[in-house]
């Protein structure tokens, strides 16, 4: 009982990098907004990488010169 205890600990502990959520930057037209799944190709630009919580997308977002809004 123990050991598959063990067994299902230490498989939840190496598959859990996988369920980490990421979100992306995505530039459509002028609007940028963050994003929780990878978009395709044909629904904008995606803006740097890949980011591990909502708010350092954001917080990218609001850093990245082609969201910035023009005047």
């Amino acid at each position: 009982m123990k050991l598959k205890l063990a067994v299902a600990a230490l498989a939840l502990v190496v598959a859990s990098p996988a369920f980490a959520a990421e979100y992306f930057v995505l530039q459509s037209g002028k609007k940028c907004s963050v994003v929780s799944k990878k978009p395709a190709a044909d629904k904008g630009t995606v803006i740097g990488d890949a980011y591990k919580s909502r708010k350092e997308a954001a917080a990218a977002m609001k850093a990245a010169d082609a969201c910035k809004a023009k005047a």
